[in-house]
């Protein structure tokens, strides 16, 4: 811990949760949305190659999207060194960065079935949110990852050749009620002028 105590100038971690707990997290999930909703309607039109492609690219893009619609919400979102960081800031993108280690099961599955690919990162690029809901105390987070995870399994069980449309819908209708309460919880957050309490975190 002394490492992170120096790397944040001196803040206790507790500082550091009420600073993370203290932000708007509109970004990642309008960014997801955004590139989801598009991944689905392309899918009409394109052919099954470029499907694929566009998947890809799109959920790898995630991100780059979420920097450029943070400068609008405030968050500005930016690749920060170590020293810079909030400690459960590192902690949420390590929760990213395990998620896309999960590429290691969806690339099998989707080597051997095409369809299976919007499924695997549909669900995989959920699972952050799980550890995003504990950091930021925010309920609305498990009930994203439990409802994705559990819609998309049931969706690619009895509907797999229309993967490529119901998977980007599935995950955008869950965005399509939880960006509406994590920005209700921000501004709850900010009429009472002090951020969501640490204590029973």
């Amino acid at each position: 811990m002394q490492t992170t105590n120096s790397a944040q100038n001196n803040k206790s971690l507790e500082q550091q949760l009420v600073e993370f707990r203290s932000k708007r997290y509109l970004a990642m999930p309008l960014s997801g949305a955004i590139i989801w909703a598009i991944i689905g309607l392309l899918s009409f039109v394109l052919t099954p190659y470029q499907q694929v492609m566009a998947t890809f690219i799109g959920t790898g893009s995630i991100i780059y999207l979420a920097m450029a619609i943070s400068k609008l919400t405030g968050e500005n979102i930016s690749f920060q060194k170590n020293s810079a960081r909030n400690w459960f800031d590192s902690i949420f993108l390590a929760a990213v960065g395990m998620s896309f280690l999960v590429f290691a099961i969806s690339i099998p599955m989707f080597m051997q079935n095409y369809q299976a690919l919007p499924f695997a990162l549909a669900v995989q690029t959920g699972l952050m949110w799980l550890v995003f809901g504990l950091l930021a105390k925010a309920p609305v987070a498990y009930v994203h990852t439990v409802v994705r995870t559990i819609a998309c399994v049931a969706a690619y069980l009895t509907l797999p050749a229309e993967s490529f449309w119901l998977q980007p819908l599935i995950v955008v209708l869950c965005y399509a009620f939880t960006i509406p309460m994590l920005e209700l919880r921000y501004r709850q957050q900010q009429s009472v002028g002090t951020p969501v309490k640490t204590k029973g975190a």
